[in-house]
Parts: structure tokens; C-alpha cells; sequence
């Protein structure tokens, strides 16, 4: 990309917290020489980037000391004046009704009263709802469309404010990026338009994820998979297969990684079925040694009610791993069934149950898989190639913008 045209991108939603396919997202983009600017109440948020490959836009939380948070919108005021957007902040502050309402959006807004970029990039919807009023600055926005934000959230009793103000940034938004057919088919339902629509799937780095020259069974089984400990992840589901299994005589070990509010719960249900020796919690793991757990295993299994594509499974993939996965939301444009693993369905632990036996008792089918996996890896969800692609499709916001 020429210098003399490099394009910036305002990231707004990267979060704190590690992100494997956010941070990859981010540094690929660096790395074709897209400006990136991030967004976020610390400057940790860039630290985990190569220094000076990405800036860092200061946007605090509100919380804390209200002393500390007026004089930091009082900095932050004189930071960015004067401006050509005041006229555009004090409208969004006007249209507020309450002091309180009016000093929360000026220390919400305030970070981006300067500031030069071609695109706005939200990477989760609910960051372009909290943020709808960046929609007005003039700027071409691009929202990704990821999970359970478009397919849960929008119908849950409770979330109609927030089903109206996601249809509508669906309509302001430049381009919308859809990890899955799936995820693209409920954002039409949406009310968003096709048109400005693309499905560009989630990828891995599979130097990064790599698979083990040769991979020894362990013994008992070891079952695998990562994700955040929540209720649509279905584990009670997986938990009844791991209880089948070991009622027709396979011992298997679940090892879970990620941590959430439903851990308890996973616990008392792992003790109720009488499996609780068999089930390792790890919590949240740093990406090497997740790594690590996935060289090690011998199967990973995916027992969502609700994904888009899971990286999880993509990651399981490029390390060699055979799937046993429900075919919630896109998964069937990941796995095909018989070929990479099981496609079982949603709610059914029987069937799960059916697909981890028939690949614990054949190792070579284990095999067999885990290369088909590696292989659909590098051919179609191969991380440079998504990079290249949400490359042109920013490219392409920016030429329209232009024209």
C-alpha cells in the first residue's frame, strides 16, 4: 500500500483482555501498513503489539472518582480543541435530558474530538451501539457481525432498545462484515441489506497453531475445548455425553478452558452425573499454553447452542485435532461432516455421545481427521488470506466514500 495513501483505521471495542482473533485482526492489518489507531481506557491495550506497529487513543471508563473523571473530560477538552467537530458534540450533548446523561456522553465522546481516520472499524455490535453517536461524524463506518449478538441478544425479552438501535446501525453502516452465511442470514432478518453485506470467516495462523509431527493417544482419552464458561456453550450437554462414554466402558477426560459466571454450576453438574474426576476446569490460559493443551489432546468437541464460526474449533483444527461439534449457527461451513469430524445436533447429547466413541475407538480415523482438519486450515481459513480480505473490503469503503 502506498504511503502517500496509507489508510487509517479508528478501532473502537478491541478491549483489554486477550483477544487471540482480535489481536491477530489488528497486527495483520499493521502489518499491510494500515495506520490503526485503538481505542481504550489503557494504554495496555497496544502493549501487546510490537511498539510503534499500532497508536493508542485514550478513551476512559466511566467510573471511579467523579473529580477524577472531570478533569479528565477538562483535558481532554483542551486536549482537542480547537476542533471542527464541537458543533457535532454539542448536538449529542443537547439531545441528552439529564446533567448526568449529558456529562456521561461528553466524557464518552470526547476522545474522538480529534482525530484523522478514514474508517471507523466496531468489531462487536453492541461497541457500535454504545458508541451509535460516531455514526454521525462524517466518518464511513464498518461493523462485524460475529455470534449471539445477532442471533441471541436481539430476541431476548428485555433487549428491545437495544434490537432497535442494532437495526439501525445496521442500516448507517458503510459495510458490514459477517463471520458466517449464517451470521449474514440474521443480520438481513435484521433489516440489514445484502448489498453492503460480506462473509469474510474467521482464520488462524497455522505456523502459530501447528500440529505435532506425530500425535501419541493418551490414556484415558483426553477430550478438549475452549470457551467462555456460559450458558449457550452447552456444557451440561457435553458433560451427559462424557457420562455416556463412560458408561459403555471409554474412559475419557473433559479438560474445559476458559473461565464465566457458570462454573459452579458445571462443577455441581459434573458431580451429579459421578464424573467429576474426569473433568479438569483450567480457567483462562495465556495462548501458548492453550496451545500446548491442543497438541496434547486427542479430540476437541464443541457443544454450543449459538456460534458464528467458533475460533476455538478453527485453532483445534490447525493443530491437528479431530471435531465433534453441534451445527449451531455457521459450523457446517467449517466442519463437514465425516471429513474434519461430526456434525451432531444441538441439544443432543446422545449424538455427541455417538461421534466421540466412534473416534476414541479408532485412532486412525483420529488421524485421518485431524489432517483433513489441518489441510481445510490452510486452504480456506488461513489467517493471511482473511487479513488480504478485510483489506480490500476497508479499501473498498474508503474508494466508495471517495467517490
Amino acid at each position: 500500500m502506498d504511503r502517500d495513501t496509507q489508510l487509517r483505521v479508528l478501532f473502537v471495542g478491541l478491549g483489554t483482555s486477550e483477544i487471540t482473533f482480535l489481536n491477530r485482526l489488528v497486527k495483520g492489518l499493521a502489518e499491510k501498513d494500515v495506520h490503526v489507531t485503538v481505542s481504550g481506557p489503557k494504554r495496555k491495550v497496544i502493549d501487546r503489539f510490537p511498539k510503534g506497529m499500532v497508536d493508542w487513543l485514550l478513551a476512559p471508563r466511566w467510573h471511579g472518582s467523579g473529580l477524577v473523571r472531570i478533569l479528565l473530560m477538562l483535558f481532554k477538552l483542551c486536549k482537542g480543541l480547537p476542533s471542527k467537530r464541537l458543533k457535532w458534540l454539542r448536538e449529542i450533548i443537547n439531545f441528552r435530558e439529564t446533567i448526568r446523561d449529558k456529562l456521561a456522553a461528553l466524557h464518552r465522546y470526547l476522545p474522538f474530538l480529534r482525530g484523522e481516520w478514514d474508517i471507523i472499524y466496531f468489531p462487536w455490535n453492541s461497541t457500535a451501539v454504545d458508541y451509535f453517536d460516531l455514526f454521525d461524524l462524517g466518518i464511513p463506518v464498518v461493523i462485524s457481525c460475529r455470534g449471539s449478538q445477532i442471533n441471541i441478544r436481539p430476541h431476548r425479552q428485555g433487549q428491545e432498545v437495544y434490537g432497535v438501535l442494532l437495526k439501525q446501525t445496521l442500516e448507517k453502516a458503510a459495510a458490514v462484515h459477517c463471520v458466517s452465511e449464517d451470521i449474514l442470514a440474521n443480520a438481513v432478518g435484521l433489516g440489514l441489506d445484502p448489498e453492503k453485506a460480506v462473509v469474510i470467516r474467521p482464520a488462524v495462523d497455522p505456523a502459530v497453531f501447528s500440529s505435532v509431527t506425530e500425535q501419541c493417544q493418551t490414556n484415558p482419552i483426553k477430550l478438549v475445548t475452549t470457551g467462555s464458561l456460559i450458558w449457550r456453550k452447552g456444557y451440561e450437554y457435553l458433560l451427559m455425553s462424557v457420562k455416556m462414554l463412560l458408561d459403555k466402558g471409554i474412559v475419557a477426560d473433559l479438560h474445559i478452558i476458559g473461565e464465566g459466571y457458570e462454573r459452579s454450576r458445571i462443577l455441581f453438574t459434573a458431580q451429579d452425573l459421578e464424573i467429576a474426576s474426569q473433568v479438569v476446569l483450567h480457567g483462562k490460559l495465556p495462548p501458548t499454553a492453550v496451545i500446548q493443551e491442543l497438541q496434547q489432546s486427542d479430540i476437541f468437541v464443541l457443544s454450543s447452542l449459538s456460534e458464528g464460526i467458533s475460533n476455538a474449533v478453527l485453532e483445534a483444527m490447525s493443530c491437528g485435532l479431530p471435531i465433534v461439534t453441534t451445527e449451531c449457527g455457521g459450523m457446517r461451513e467449517a466442519i463437514q461432516d465425516g471429513v474434519e469430524g461430526f456434525v451432531v445436533p444441538v441439544r443432543d447429547p446422545e449424538s455427541m455421545a455417538e461421534g466421540l466413541q466412534k473416534l476414541a475407538l479408532d485412532p486412525d480415523l483420529r488421524k485421518s481427521m485431524g489432517r483433513a482438519g489441518r489441510e481445510r486450515i490452510l486452504a480456506d481459513f488461513n489467517s493471511q488470506s482473511q487479513i488480504e480480505a478485510f483489506v480490500n473490503l476497508l479499501e473498498s469503503v474508503r474508494v466508495n466514500e471517495a467517490n
